[in-house]
């Protein structure tokens, strides 16, 4: 079966770093780490596994990060050990149960799926007793990542045909939801984490950094779990913020001058310019949250905020260079950060929140999937994720079709 996937190989990494100096297209030539190819169908190798049919996969930044292999070797991730030397691509998904160890409970043949757990932690590696975060319930902080290997070297995930997971990692989907919104349950699980790190309150001035399927779907989370809050938001493109209007805020700033000139008006602010292309805000939004989580981004949160405001960092930036973090001591701005999600405070996992918020239909994610590929187009799907401007892309889906399609 095909699949997608890239290789810890340094001297790959290293050598793609170089072409891509001359050509955007080097993470897809045979020097680059990353790969579309065969793989072996994979066998469950224990009772306490599945086996898997993808239906189809979102198609992800972090997705476009590791292909291209935008990532530091000083940044806090890529320390983080791995434990497989193989890394298969695709985490958004829903597939479909097709096989399970005895020792698999809950889950039916046929039952879908989506991923919940993809990140190596000490559920997958049964380390018993687990970490302190992973008996939390927070499996993307899990202390003892790659420490020792899984029982499963597995080929696949969302974007190959079949996968296999361990007994903890699936979600089963609930008959409320449509392929299209299960697709974007783990983005929604993402934006809802976010918001539940740092609900506003009611009559709050909120913005949200960034309009793409992160941005638009906190956008949704923060109207869908505080109604009365006041949602702006800061969008790079018209159809952007076509969007974001559609799914209720109630303002847009198209562009980071607009959201500077606009961000005053809406929250009663001060602009204030000074030499050196110097701007800050005396005043500004409650809370800002950041679904970019560039350098740039994160520079004009923290001065799009109000002092003592609150800034959640969403977005993955695993390039990092520099920014002014100053407004963080000089305003006492509260800056976190959420990897992902996982247990929130109530005790429910992000995911069962949010597959009841979009089957309620208290988060519509009508119109994000915007485009759809067979596998085989993946460098279709990737240029069109890319070339936002031009395609009009919001969430891009990969879709697994019969042999025949």
């Amino acid at each position: 079966m095909k699949a997608l996937w890239y290789d810890r190989d340094i001297g790959k990494a290293v050598a793609l770093q170089v072409g891509k100096v001359f050509s955007r297209n080097a993470a897809f030539s045979s020097f680059s780490p990353f790969h579309y190819g065969d793989i072996e169908e994979p066998s469950i190798p224990n009772q306490r596994w599945l086996k898997v049919k993808n239906k189809r996969c979102g198609l992800c930044a972090s997705d476009i990060h590791l292909i291209f292999m935008d990532i530091s070797p000083k940044a806090f991730p890529a320390a983080v050990p791995g434990g497989s030397r193989r890394t298969y691509l695709g985490h958004e998904l829903v597939g479909e149960m097709v096989e399970a160890g005895a020792e698999v409970e809950g889950l039916a043949p046929g039952d879908r799926v989506a991923q919940r757990i993809e990140y190596s932690s000490c559920n997958q590696m049964e380390i018993a007793p687990p970490c302190r975060q992973c008996a939390a319930g927070s499996y993307t902080l899990c202390e003892n990542a790659g420490a020792v290997p899984l029982a499963s070297e597995h080929p696949g995930a969302g974007f190959s045909p079949f996968m296999v997971m361990h007994r903890s990692q699936p979600f089963r989907i609930p008959a409320s939801l449509t392929d299209d919104a299960a697709v974007l349950l783990e983005p929604t699980s993402c934006a809802v984490h976010a918001v539940l790190k740092r609900t506003p309150k009611a009559g709050d001035k909120v913005l949200v950094v960034g309009s793409g399927t992160l941005g638009l779907l906190t956008l949704a989370a923060v109207r869908a779990l505080q109604p009365d809050a006041l949602v702006y938001v800061s969008a790079r493109y018209p159809f952007q913020a076509k969007q974001a209007e559609r799914m209720g805020a109630h303002g847009i700033f198209l562009g980071r001058e607009a959201t500077y000139k606009g961000a005053g008006q809406a929250c009663g602010a001060r602009l204030v310019s000074a030499p050196f292309g110097n701007r800050i805000l005396m005043g500004g939004f409650d809370l800002v949250y950041d679904s970019v989580g560039s350098d740039a981004s994160l520079g004009d949160s923290l001065r799009w905020v109000r002092a003592r405001g609150a800034v959640v960092l969403i977005g993955v930036n695993l390039k990092p260079g520099a920014f002014d973090y100053t407004p963080v001591w000089y305003r006492e701005v509260d800056l976190s950060g959420v990897y992902a999600h996982g247990t929130e405070a109530t005790g429910e996992t992000t995911f069962a929140i949010s597959a009841r918020l979009l089957g309620e239909k208290r988060i519509r994610v009508d119109g994000l999937i915007t485009h759809r590929f067979p596998l085989r187009d993946y460098r279709a799907a990737i240029g069109t994720f890319l070339s936002k401007e031009k395609s009009k892309a919001i969430k891009v889906v990969i879709e697994h079709l019969p042999p025949e399609a």
